[in-house]
């Protein structure tokens, strides 16, 4: 366990799915962003000028002239024209939100190295503020009705609990999330205190399982019995995340 690099929320979250998913989390390389992961970096580039953002200027990302670009901007986040326009868009309407102003103000995408719970652990928080932390989130919406549920899927409470370890001086945790579709809506959410505690016992159960199957080198899927197969209850809604979702 000791020559696997520090532990990231993105490692235990895969833990939560099962041990396998977390192996591999925590040994492959990473995988190419989706379109909209890539979005999502590009805001936050953009917002906070962490990184340059390009636009490619041709009309398919393949042959020798988006070679040439590519490598010239290996350092950049590259999108098309429509995806940089979205993002400019999308940054635009979050300077404009005054009710998220304040909680954007702070030191931005510092990574902080810290152990916990036996466990090297590393965090970086979008936003990290005097006595608060702040996530910056893209979303198909940003709806209250809507996007709360998708808070939960995404374990993002967890995230945040996570960050807070490694910031003990923030005592309010904070999501800005910016809506994908025009006319990009903003929304702050405050993590609430039972949000709070249950994003921390995740971290508890998907840390102990971690630390498990790394001491006795065993990664099972999400069971190694033999299952019955029945039918489900019709009422029941089955939800997937879609693939590449963060």
């Amino acid at each position: 366990m000791s020559d696997l690099l520090p532990v990231r929320f993105s490692h235990l979250r895969a833990y939560g799915k099962s041990p396998m998913h977390g192996h591999a989390a925590r040994t492959a390389p990473e995988r190419k962003p989706t379109a909209a992961m890539q979005l999502g970096s590009a805001v936050h580039a953009l917002y906070s000028g962490s990184k340059d953002v390009v636009a490619y200027p041709g009309k398919v990302r393949r042959g020798a002239e988006w070679e040439t670009f590519a490598a010239d901007f290996a350092d950049s986040i590259i999108l098309t024209g429509a995806e940089f326009s979205k993002a400019e868009a999308m940054v635009e309407a979050l300077h404009a939100c005054e009710v998220a102003q304040p909680y954007l103000q702070g030191e931005r995408e510092q990574t902080i190295l810290f152990n916990w719970n036996g466990l090297p652990c590393r965090a970086t928080p979008d936003v990290r503020g005097a006595t608060y932390l702040t996530e910056l989130k893209t979303s198909v919406s940003s709806d209250p009705n809507h996007f709360p549920w998708h808070a939960r899927r995404m374990h993002y409470p967890a995230q945040m609990a996570m960050q807070a370890l490694a910031c003990p001086e923030a005592r309010d945790l904070y999501i800005v999330c910016v809506e994908a579709a025009y006319p990009h809506p903003v929304i702050v959410y405050h993590i609430e205190p039972q949000a709070w505690e249950w994003g921390s016992k995740l971290l508890v159960l998907w840390a102990e399982r971690l630390k498990t199957c790394e001491e006795s080198g065993a990664y099972p899927p999400y069971t190694d019995a033999v299952v019955p197969l029945d039918m489900p209850d019709e009422d029941v809604a089955l939800e997937f995340p879609e693939e590449g979702e963060e």
